[in-house]
């Protein structure tokens, strides 16, 4: 059985993109990694990634800002992916809530599983939480967060499921284990499932259970899917020989240039990706120059710079 250590990355939808950038470097602290398009509509949508210092899988929020597209504003509900966590050390909590309350973040904080979480939504309404635990990532330094509270790389995410058993399934399809259940009096059940990794962070999925919140409609401030590790191309393709022998349909190999990516949509609703480590966001730039101009895949034809004068303007300091 193909190993599934962890999470990759996720990708949600903005709308603008300078409002997007500001808050993830500016009061998150995150470095900005890479600046490349939508390969579907590359004249069109900036898709944008953010993380630590060299963009490490288990680190990677990405985006696809819609303005030049008009997209309509999305529901955060049933069948989607509804949260990322955070991972933020111990003792941290303090630091945060003070910063929130100083960028006019509005938050909530919440004891389950023996940690802290900071819950708080970007700019769009996607939902985060900030939670204490333990990383083997170094945070960015390159920003105005103290090393000591910065952000860790992920600590998992949460799946808002129309099918929680069928959702379960395939996280036991791909080796993860349920290691436990957190009971809220009125809003419903959180499942908690745990990678096979040895290593702490991006390690985490929760299932939520909630039958009579809304459905999610997909939208500016929604996530479009989680990305879950594979090491390389063969290994992906045996993970979708596994899922698809057990009833789930995947789709064929998509060239994502530092990543190549396989998809399902699990039962619960969401879409989940199998992404292979590599060859990772060196492919193109030095890590010294990741994020300072606009990268396109070689095998994507179009003018490089016509494209860029095309995209709505991003400050990037």
């Amino acid at each position: 059985m193909v190993a599934v250590n962890g999470i990759h990355h996720v990708t949600a939808f903005a709308d603008d993109p300078q409002e997007n950038y500001d808050f993830f470097t500016d009061v998150l602290g995150l470095r900005f990694v890479k600046r490349t398009v939508r390969f579907d509509v590359p004249e069109k949508i900036y898709h944008l990634y953010y993380g630590d210092e060299m963009g490490t899988p288990g680190t990677v929020i990405t985006y696809f800002p819609m303005t030049n597209m008009e997209m309509e504003e999305g529901l955060v509900g049933k069948g989607q992916m509804s949260s990322t966590g955070l991972v933020i050390p111990e003792g941290s909590v303090d630091y945060w809530t003070s910063r929130f309350e100083d960028h006019g973040v509005e938050y909530e904080t919440e004891e389950r599983f023996g940690e802290t979480a900071v819950s708080f939504t970007d700019p769009d309404g996607v939902p985060y939480e900030l939670v204490t635990g333990e990383s083997d990532i170094e945070p960015w330094d390159g920003g105005d967060v103290p090393t000591e509270h910065g952000v860790r790389g992920m600590h998992g995410v949460t799946i808002h499921s129309n099918d929680p058993a069928g959702t379960f399934d395939v996280l036991e399809t791909m080796g993860w284990e349920r290691v436990g259940r957190a009971d809220h009096p009125q809003a419903g059940d959180r499942v908690r499932y745990e990678s096979p990794s040895s290593t702490p962070q991006a390690s985490v999925v929760d299932v939520l259970i909630r039958p009579n919140a809304p459905q999610g409609v997909m939208g500016v401030g929604t996530y479009l899917h989680v990305a879950f590790q594979v090491e390389n191309e063969w290994e992906q393709k045996e993970l979708s020989d596994t899922l698809r022998d057990s009833g789930y349909i995947t789709t064929s190999k998509k060239d994502r240039d530092y990543f190549q990516s396989r998809y399902i949509t699990e039962p619960g609703g969401a879409v989940f990706e199998y992404a292979t480590m590599g060859p990772g966001f060196e492919l193109d730039q030095s890590p010294e120059e990741f994020g300072e101009e606009l990268k396109v895949p070689a095998w994507l034809d179009v003018d490089v710079e016509q494209i860029d004068a095309m995209l709505p303007d991003l400050n990037t300091r």
